[in-house]
């Protein structure tokens, strides 16, 4: 039985999410399907991370087993030959054969976009969130200080997240300011359902003046969701990259 790792990215608009569910288009069973056409045999896959609805990928990896003695090389060439043109495999190679891609994952990043122009590029609209504010980039900068490192991250994430521990720690959190767009970049060592999103959308609230710094400390101290802002559109994230054991 043979362990293979592919790297791949997504656009998406499209989907219903990373995670297969029934009867909904979501990249995992469409990685799965043209997986399983290519190599003959019932695939499934490990992802190292999971993305909500109409969220992107730059940079995706995921593990699954297979009898297949085709080259590994060869794979992303016919498995993109049945994907649909928003998914694509870059590479593909063979790992330890106990070694599940999940569970070595080290730190995830994503990004967020945001574009300052008050008109969207048709060509990007479903791939750069509004920004319908002034907003005070110094205050931003403040925001994302204080986000970074080991705290309970329990009113950052949906109420229908399934998460019994809401420790998180962000290793590295920043924002620049970059031809009229925002670009949020944030590597932890995981992250909660719609934790991302929640944590932009409060700050961009606490930069326009509708919420007040100090309700960040009061969220971690709390866990209460009601403290925190608006939670961003999804189409302005990105998971950027996976950090894994070899």
């Amino acid at each position: 039985m043979r362990n293979l790792l592919i790297c791949f990215a997504y656009k998406g608009t499209n989907y219903s999410g990373f995670q297969k569910q029934p009867n909904k288009a979501t990249i995992q069973s469409v990685l799965e399907e043209s997986l399983s056409h290519v190599l003959k045999e019932d695939i499934k896959i490990t992802a190292s991370g999971r993305t909500d609805a109409k969220v992107h990928a730059l940079k995706q990896y995921a593990n699954f087993y297979c009898e297949n003695s085709i080259n590994v090389n060869k794979i992303p060439f016919a498995v993109n030959s049945f994907l649909p043109l928003d998914i694509r495999v870059f590479t593909a190679k063979e790992i330890k054969e106990n070694k599940n891609n999940k569970k070595t994952a080290k730190s995830n990043t994503y990004i967020y976009k945001i574009s300052k122009n008050k008109i969207i590029n048709p060509l990007y609209y479903d791939m750069i969130a509004p920004l319908k504010y002034e907003v005070n980039l110094n205050i931003i900068k403040q925001c994302v200080k204080l986000i970074c490192g080991t705290h309970n991250f329990k009113a950052f994430c949906s109420s229908s997240a399934s998460s019994t521990n809401f420790i998180r720690t962000i290793y590295e959190f920043n924002v620049e300011e970059k031809d009229k767009y925002l670009i949020f970049k944030i590597t932890g060592n995981g992250f909660l359902y719609n934790m991302v999103r929640i944590i932009v959308g409060t700050i961009i609230d606490i930069s326009r003046g509708k919420l007040d710094i100090s309700c960040i400390e009061k969220m971690f101290e709390t866990g209460n969701r009601q403290y925190g802002g608006q939670t961003a559109r999804a189409c302005g994230l990105y998971l950027y990259d996976v950090k894994y054991d070899e």
